[in-house]
């Protein structure tokens, strides 16, 4: 296992932030970890690498508690896009080439000749599109066996994009892993192979995306069944979990979707639809 949280819980001035969040991360797999803006995303991975002190539970990295020396195990692109001043992108390439032992600077140097970057330039000069980029492209390069990627797609153009994608893909293949947290829920399919979905600070469902759609389906309103949880409300159609043959299977942004909405009041009369 490279990362197991259990049970985190983080309350900052009074509010509540992360309420017994759980989840776990295999060798090999993209974690997606899906919410809303303010959903508790960000703080989850600044108590994963102790950047904020949790409150309660347990963050176990690479079987082990949180410690300075996995630190070059993990490369993180936080959501602020901070950068350090008057650091040019060539003084970025010697402070990562010295911290990570696995570097690869073959692959950094073709990312910068595909998109452009001049390394003489300051990287806080940077649109905020180009640090994102940037920032990746460190990221990519240090070999890390844990990426830690906050929003990785926010602000790059479509074309780009997808080209990040692919990126996250064949890095995932070499036998890395990957947290992803992000609220795109229609490109996550593209890549996660896991994910859980967070709204409030509660973690609501976690699973694989193939075991996911195998244990959930789509019906129409007014449709019966006879065992199955409802879930939520997806436009004119429940989600519905359950073991029954019915309806159609959903995508992973049908069930995304259903866990946020969750229950309406009209959606609880819907078991009565169950069959005696």
């Amino acid at each position: 296992m490279v990362l197991e949280v259990k049970n985190l819980s983080k309350q900052i001035r009074g509010k509540q932030i992360l309420s017994n969040v759980s989840f776990s991360l295999e060798k090999g797999e993209v974690l997606a970890l899906i919410g809303p803006n303010g959903a508790g995303k960000t703080t989850t991975i600044k108590c994963i690498i102790n950047a904020l002190k949790k409150d309660e539970g347990e963050v176990i990295l690479f079987g082990k508690p949180f410690a300075n020396e996995v630190k070059t195990r993990i490369a993180v692109v936080p959501e602020d896009r901070k950068v350090f001043r008057n650091f040019t992108a060539a003084d970025y390439r010697s402070l990562w080439q010295g911290l990570y032992p696995a570097w690869n600077d073959a692959f950094f140097k073709d990312f910068v000749v595909r998109y452009n970057f001049n390394l003489n330039q300051k990287v806080e000069s940077y649109s905020i599109g180009q640090r994102t980029l940037f920032l990746l492209g460190l990221a990519l390069s240090s070999g890390a066996e844990l990426l830690l990627l906050d929003e990785p797609t926010q602000h790059l153009d479509p074309t780009i994009r997808n080209e990040v994608i692919h990126l996250i893909n064949q890095y995932a293949r070499l036998g890395n892993s990957l947290l992803v947290s992000s609220h795109e829920i229609f490109e996550l399919e593209e890549y996660a192979t896991t994910f859980a979905i967070i709204k409030n600070g509660k973690v609501l469902y976690t699973d694989s995306i193939d075991d996911a759609k195998q244990k959930h389906r789509i019906i129409r309103r007014g449709e019966s069944f006879k065992e199955g949880e409802v879930i939520g409300m997806i436009h004119d159609e429940i989600l519905l979990k359950t073991s029954d043959d019915i309806g159609m299977y959903p995508k992973l942004n049908h069930i995304v979707v259903g866990y946020l909405q969750g229950k309406s009041a009209d959606l609880n009369l819907a078991e009565d639809l169950k069959e005696n």
